[in-house]
């Protein structure tokens, strides 16, 4: 009853569209804020986060992202590691998730990037000398990426903090052009980007990690550079290693303080177990019983114990051997590296020919198995929910000629993003046959989905791991990594099959509606983030949002509604 209660209340709020029950991995952070202008500012602003408001746990937000540092002595860095004289001006250009973008202009007028990163950016040492180092080395494999004039991967220099001095990107960022191109520049920019992929994507890395100057890691530290019996003219393998992996997730909060397996591995079936290992780690030591935010905790009411999140993981643990190839040398197994964040505000083209100029952000690079690599990047990712049929181009509707201009406008928006995605699909099949490969296995989506819950924090939720588990165990006869005899270790009582093909729907709908009311407040991201012009709406908008929801509801209800409210101020554990 209290489910159909809750469905019938929210529904004048539900979009038209519902969730996959296997919606793409999202990225857990936002790091895509708006550049800033060029203009000079006093020291200070140069220490403080100014790029938009959190709706809450704002204060948490703005301390994370203060950092201060010795402004002459950085001045000194640069100009020693840049070689143009002196500095003449230092402003901030830009602000993201993890770090602060700084512009130094030289008394010639040349232009520089610093990038520093915030005192909540992990891991230290490690993100920063991995960055760097995957820099110089795309660099020379004919990437396009800033050239890196110097750096300090430590906090113990003059400055006061780890920073990274490169080349000012050539061009203009991709998102100034997004909504203004014509065909031939749609090519031109696919084409760029999916040449780029295949470089990278054919590049036979021999582990799993993250990449470094092997100077910069203890022996212990290093694995090898490229598979056994690759020529190297260049000497690449003197020069660089894979180290331990630069991922976010393995490094966040407590697990920084934590003894982790964090890689380098060179069994890739390795990385799958790690992934999940942190987490019990973590959990025994720091997990406790929690209840879902609203409006979850409304529709499935009570606290969920971390110990059943733990029986989840271990059963994710006897199976994750099996989710990639058993055949040494399987493409699918091969260490793959890729951007991790492949935006249009990362991408720099000319502004006439749309040829890319320049990739930036590679912070938190990781060489993962192919399969888990595999997918379409936010640059041309699919607008409809589900994945397509066929290799069809995009066709405007009939009667467009005789819609209103704003419905003109949605379509011209959407049948945009139907036209990138479609010549990815056309171009990456045609000259990336690696990446084609994985893309046309059938249970990507599936075994990806898995490995991405079994590596996030216990958060109250066990619906979407153990739906996860429960597809791979249905799947089990048709997955290349076992012998064709051996039973799937795991299972589940008829009953929690039921309840889970009865309630995940219901969860899916759920989580639907609070992207909604984040579209809603905003475009409100994860942190609660938005731009400061649209602020004081959202405050209005969020407190009327909860004020329609507990109009006439129970005491129970408003309970917990007032506990569980998703956008307000919030106890965080990491």
């Amino acid at each position: 009853m209290l489910k159909r209660a809750f469905s019938a209340r929210a529904a004048w709020l539900m979009p038209r569209r519902q969730a996959s029950i296997n919606p793409s991995p999202p990225r857990k952070f936002t790091t895509d804020h708006p550049r800033m202008s060029n203009e000079s500012i006093p020291d200070e602003s140069l220490f403080s986060y100014s790029s938009g408001r959190f709706l809450y746990n704002e204060q948490a937000r703005l301390r994370e992202r203060h950092v201060t540092f010795d402004v002459p002595a950085l001045k000194k860095a640069i100009a020693k590691h840049v070689g143009h004289g002196s500095v003449r001006e230092l402003v901030k250009l830009s602000e993201g998730g993890f770090n602060r973008v700084l512009l130094a202009t030289m008394e010639d007028g040349f232009r520089a990037i610093v990038k520093i990163p915030y005192w909540i950016s992990v891991p230290k040492t490690y993100a920063t000398a991995s960055e760097v180092a995957t820099l110089t080395f795309l660099r020379s494999k004919g990437i396009p990426v800033p050239e890196v004039y110097g750096w300090s991967s430590t906090a113990d220099n003059p400055v006061g903090i780890e920073y990274i001095v490169m080349e000012h990107a050539a061009g203009v960022g991709a998102d100034t052009r997004w909504f203004s191109n014509t065909k031939h520049q749609k090519h031109a920019l696919v084409t760029g980007i999916v040449d780029i992929e295949k470089k990278l994507f054919s590049i036979p890395f021999g582990a799993v990690g993250s990449l470094y100057f092997k100077n910069d890691l203890p022996p212990q530290l290093q694995g090898p550079l490229y598979v056994a019996g690759t020529p190297d003219d260049a000497g690449d393998s003197e020069t660089y290693c894979i180290g331990p992996i630069a991922d976010y997730m393995f490094w966040y909060g407590q697990r920084a303080e934590m003894e982790l397996d964090r890689g380098p591995w060179r069994d890739p079936k390795n990385f799958l177990l790690a992934t999940a290992k942190k987490e019990v780690k973590w959990i025994e030591r720091f997990g406790k019983p929690l209840e879902s935010d609203f409006p979850h905790n409304t529709v499935f009411p009570g606290v969920k114990s971390p110990q059943d999140y733990l029986d989840l993981l271990k059963k994710y643990l006897a199976i994750a051997p099996y989710l990639l190839p058993k055949e040494p040398g399987n493409n699918l197994s091969r260490p793959t590296l890729r951007h991790p964040d492949l935006t249009p505000s990362n991408v720099f083209i000319c502004p006439d020919t749309f040829k890319v100029t320049s990739i930036i952000d590679w912070q938190h690079t990781v060489i993962i198995p192919l399969l888990f690599a595999a997918g379409y990047p936010k640059l041309f990712e699919n607008p409809e929910p589900e994945p397509p049929t066929g290799l069809i181009p995009p066709k405007y509707p009939p009667g467009y000629d005789d819609m209103s201009p704003e419905e003109k406008s949605q379509v011209d928006e959407l049948i945009r993003r139907q036209s990138l995605f479609y010549l990815y699909r056309v171009f990456n099949g045609g000259l990336n046959k690696l990446h084609l490969e994985a893309l046309q296995d059938p249970l990507i989506l599936q075994r990806q989905h898995l490995v991405d819950f079994a590596g996030r924090q216990w958060s109250g939720n066990l619906m979407t791991l153990r739906g996860a588990l429960m597809r791979i165990r249905d799947l089990w006869p048709h997955l290349g990594g076992k012998d064709a005899h051996l039973e799937c270790s795991i299972e589940f009582s008829e009953q929690e099959a039921r309840d889970q093909a009865e309630n995940e729907p219901m969860w899916y709908n759920l989580n639907t509606l609070v992207s909604h009311w984040r579209d809603e407040l905003g475009g409100l991201s994860e942190e609660g983030w938005l731009p400061a012009e649209k602020y004081d709406a959202a405050v209005k908008r969020n407190e009327s949002l909860k004020a329609e929801f507990s109009d006439g509801g129970s005491p129970d209800e408003l309970q917990k509604i007032e506990r569980g409210w998703p956008f307000q101020d919030h106890e965080e554990f990491f």
